[in-house]
């Protein structure tokens, strides 16, 4: 009888008095890809993090090649030859490729001094594995793609020779093309006999490279299958323990208005070209384009960011080109950034404080104290309005699953109705049914007369919600499409240049 590479027996953990994971367990065979998918604050991420040593179990045991084990450090897991790859990059930005793939782990000589040759020579033969050149190892790790810079986390995950690499949504923000060699490093891993344990809410690649797939709700495992017994639609609905309904698009009037913003000849450089739009009251407005299009870029700039070289945003005949972000909130136009992590989040602050921070000032006296009561209040509505699961407003945001922490995000800024909305990615990286929720947000919100600008890689995604779809390569605009004449084959043409 085989012995399982890693067995998982009645874990169990708590946070705070609320119960993540009950009485787990899984079993992942060498050389196999064990997928485990639910919605957000289901306790896969927790379940990875206690495996990696990142967190400790409350009860229940670890046992590797027949060995019971205790991780009380993500050394002690790395040791054991496991690795993770984290949902949102972790990576020094200022420090060469090299130095991100064996910091904490550099090779040095007897003498103390660190041999970068032999650090060199390791490198290299890690971004093989990934599909990337030497050329890159001296390159600073944000003059990468950030599709690039997942490959190289990656590499630093299996340079070790690991024998587990655990991928928490890593193709949550990489390209079609990008995924792709993913998954055949994947396949290259496997044949090495390298387990993965992987994380995804793209159910079609779920099945498409796994050998199991286990279902987790509500911190528990709820069932295990193979590929070839499931289709997607089983999976949701066990995930969810519900069917979904995602059709969510309604048909909306919105020509007839006259446009609230609009971006006459926008310039900046390599990063975007001559862009011209206009934006109407209650219209879904779509932004697609692979990564790199530009498509970012410009909405920062709509929203102050940064300023561009030439041309003019006018919000209806107001001039409001190189404002500064505060002025731009100010006129009701708010922006929830792609990445939560790094651009939206206030770590280790509370939920009211992450909620209510653009407002504070409308939620204070004339003196300039906070009003309490009434924050608390109205923070507390939109908690029980948007349903983020939490035990309290006072609770960290860090503990919240990474839907929760969206819903936050976007929440902040429907404390004070906005006119322009601009949602640069809002579902990427949650599941399945609270990716419904916030298109019904969405959908709700361009009933109200909200202008939307909708970035989105998920050309599904964009397909479903927009009334207007622009497409970007190379920062310039190479189709624009109504709702009522795109098809997905046009659109995805447009953006590759084929069109």
């Amino acid at each position: 009888m085989n012995v399982p590479l890693l067995k998982l027996v009645s874990i169990e953990k708590s946070f705070g008095g609320i119960k993540a994971l009950r009485n787990v367990s899984l079993d992942l065979d060498r050389g196999k890809v064990l997928s485990i998918v639910g919605e957000n604050g289901a306790g896969k991420s927790t379940l990875m993090k206690i495996v990696a040593g990142a967190i400790q179990q409350d009860s229940g045991e670890i046992w590797m090649d027949g060995e019971k084990v205790f991780f009380q450090s993500p050394l002690d897991a790395m040791k054991k030859g496991i690795s993770i790859v984290f949902q949102e990059p972790n990576i020094f930005s200022d420090l060469s490729v090299l130095e991100n793939i064996f910091s904490g782990n550099e090779f040095v000589n007897r003498s103390g001094s660190v041999n970068w040759k032999r650090m060199y020579d390791s490198g290299v033969s890690a971004l093989r594995l990934v599909g990337l050149s030497e050329d890159v190892l001296s390159l600073s790790m944000s003059e990468l793609s950030i599709g690039n810079q997942q490959l190289v986390l990656i590499a630093r995950g299996i340079y070790k020779d690991c024998s587990i690499l655990i991928l928490d949504e890593p193709t949550s923000i990489l390209s079609h093309n990008e995924s792709e060699k993913l998954f055949e490093i994947i396949a290259k891993l496997k044949s090495r006999g390298v387990s993965i344990l992987y994380i995804s809410h793209r159910i079609p690649e779920v099945l498409r490279i796994s050998d199991n797939i286990i279902v987790m709700r509500d911190g528990q495992v709820t069932g295990s299958v193979s590929p070839e017994q499931v289709d997607e639609t089983k999976i949701v609905t066990a995930m969810s323990g519900r069917l979904i309904n995602t059709d969510v698009f309604v048909p909306r009037s919105y020509e007839e208005k006259p446009p609230i913003l609009s971006v006459k000849d926008l310039c900046c450089g390599v990063e975007y070209q001559d862009i011209c739009f206009e934006l109407r009251p209650g219209e879904i407005l779509g932004f697609y384009g692979l990564v790199g299009s530009g498509r970012s870029e410009i909405a920062r700039a709509v929203f102050g960011y940064k300023k561009p070289e030439k041309g003019q945003v006018l919000l209806k005949d107001e001039n409001i080109t190189g404002m500064r972000i505060a002025e731009i909130v100010r006129r009701h136009i708010y922006y929830v950034p792609e990445d939560r992590g790094v651009q939206g989040l206030f770590h280790g602050h509370s939920v009211l404080e992450n909620m209510s921070v653009p407002f504070l000032d409308k939620l204070s006296d004339r003196l300039g104290f906070i009003l309490k009561k009434e924050e608390r209040k109205i923070v507390h509505e939109n908690i029980e309005k948007y349903s983020i699961k939490t035990d309290s407003s006072d609770a960290l945001i860090d503990n919240l699953s990474g839907g929760s922490q969206q819903k936050v995000l976007f929440c902040r800024w429907l404390l004070d109705r906005p006119d322009v909305l601009i949602l640069d990615e809002p579902t990427r990286g949650i599941d399945v049914m609270t990716k419904t929720e916030i298109h019904k947000f969405i959908m709700d919100l361009a009933v109200q007369e909200v202008a939307i600008i909708l970035i989105s890689s998920d050309l599904k995604e964009i397909l479903e919600l927009s009334d207007r779809v622009i497409t970007f390569r190379k920062g310039r605009i190479t189709g624009s499409f109504m709702h009522v004449a795109f098809t997905e084959r046009e659109i995805l043409a447009a953006a590759l240049g084929l069109a």
